[in-house]
């Protein structure tokens, strides 16, 4: 038997007396079977338990520790991506692993039992070990600051070129293997200036001093594109038909930049069918309810007249998404960014919205009944016959906003900024002071509140009175 070594990023800093029994119960050796430590202090150390675990600490950052495990006499030891798993969902934070082909990729499990790709910059610190997680593929709650966008060093990682291709066909070959694979490999995801390079590549072919024109494994790589691709002369990648070579005319049958899929495996598949038939031309019209898509990128998808009823959004960016129709009652979207969002005419009953970005959204009638929207910013927001009862706007900005005739029975209080809003309500509101006490809003009362945070708004009679 020879022994496995082991490495896993903790995000959070973990409990060390937790680690021993979690260990336990993946290795299933039984309990006692490992001791856990601190790196370097061995002193104490029980050396004859078959699996060691060694604690090393960084530096304070997004990464708080590595633990250094040890299987020296474990005949069957589970796998690395096992063990990180178990140890995500038990301690309740990210764990990290080896991604086995760049140094700085890593791969990333949370507690929910989803996965994703992440980029570590190691940093230098004087007296401990530093690093952070600067970039993720999809948004994870233990990195609230690390940027999401796709990582094309990841896909690059995983090559679909044959070997032995001509290095001046292998762009193009790989393109093309990659599509005829299906599902975008590795990550159901390739970037739009990723395959601007591929057709750049393409390009170069057509050059006389490329020596390839008229070569027959150039038509076949070209016979090939044709089969996979769909000609929509060159809508999508902007390319005028007059000018531009026949493949700048079309486009993947399945776009693989229309999304960033979250971490989360299950919201993960149900989204990318939703890619998949998008392109057969039918935007919109999904059933999203109850998942996780937390963490995705969405950024101006169709899902106008669709299902997220219960769904988690939080984290998620939004930016530009059109929800017209669509019903969103009780769906997460804390922390969100739904800049330039369209919700008309969409249902948000009961929605979370603490600290969600609305700025510039189009929420002509929708419904906001009990909507959690404090901390909420709705800048220059259109709320236009919208409903906004037993809605919470405490600590929201509303600066700029327009409002016109929408049902206004809302919780505020000092931290509401009302600067420049506009527009005719009728109320009443209710406000509440620092010191818990509740004071009714209502006509003039309310006028001279949001007139004194610099707002300009008119309180009209409900229809049907005097």
């Amino acid at each position: 038997m020879t022994g496995h070594a082991y490495g896993f990023l903790i995000a959070s800093p973990p409990d060390p007396a937790a680690l021993g029994p979690i260990l336990d119960a993946v290795f299933a050796l039984g309990e006692g079977a490992v001791e856990v430590g601190l790196d370097g202090e061995v002193d104490g150390w029980r050396w004859d338990t078959p699996v060691q675990c060694a604690i090393q600490w960084f530096e304070p950052l997004n990464i708080s520790c590595q633990l250094n495990v040890y299987a020296a006499t474990v005949t069957d030891p589970p796998s690395d991506e096992t063990i990180a798993r178990a140890l995500a969902r038990e301690l309740g934070t990210a764990v990290l692993i080896d991604h086995a082909t760049e140094p700085w990729l890593y791969r990333v499990f949370t507690p929910g039992g989803g996965s994703t790709i992440a980029s570590v910059e190691d940093l230098d610190a004087e007296d401990r070990p530093a690093l952070r997680v600067t970039t993720t593929q999809a948004g994870v709650a233990a990195f609230p600051d690390a940027a999401v966008r796709g990582l094309p060093e990841a896909v690059r990682s995983v090559p679909f070129a044959p070997r032995g291709t001509d290095p001046r066909l292998w762009a193009w070959a790989d393109l093309i293997g990659r599509m005829e694979a299906g599902g975008w490999p590795p990550l159901r995801w390739y970037g739009p200036d990723m395959y601007a390079e591929d057709l750049a590549a393409r390009d170069a072919l057509s050059d006389s001093d490329s020596g390839l024109e008229g070569d027959p494994r150039l038509e076949a790589l070209d016979a090939r594109f044709r089969a996979v691709t769909v000609d929509d002369a060159g809508h999508e990648l902007g390319s005028d038909p007059a000018t531009a070579p026949w493949y700048r005319l079309r486009r993947p049958a399945v776009l693989p930049w229309r999304v960033l899929l979250p971490a989360d495996p299950e919201a993960a598949g149900w989204l990318w069918k939703w890619v998949e038939e998008g392109a057969e031309g039918e935007p919109g019209g999904t059933d999203m309810t109850g998942l996780d898509l937390s963490g995705a990128d969405l950024t101006g998808a169709d899902f106008s007249s669709s299902l997220f009823i219960d769904t988690k959004l939080a984290g998620t960016r939004l930016v530009g998404a059109d929800f017209y129709r669509s019903w969103l009652q009780r769906a997460d979207l804390s922390g969100a960014d739904a800049t330039g969002a369209c919700f008309v005419r969409a249902d948000l009953d009961g929605a979370d919205l603490r600290g969600t970005v609305l700025d510039g959204a189009d929420l002509v009638r929708a419904e906001l009944y009990g909507a959690d929207a404090r901390g909420a910013s709705l800048r220059g927001a259109r709320i236009l016959g919208a409903d906004l009862h037993h809605t919470d706007l405490r600590g929201a900005d509303l600066s700029g906003a327009v409002l016109r005739e929408n049902g206004f029975k809302v919780t505020l209080d000092d931290t509401t900024r009302v600067a420049g809003l506009t527009g005719t309500v009728f109320g009443p509101a209710e406000h509440v002071a620092a010191d818990g006490t509740r004071t009714a809003l209502a006509g003039t009362a309310l006028e001279d509140w949001i007139r004194a945070g610099g707002g300009d708004v008119r309180v009209i009679a409900p229809r049907g009175r005097p």
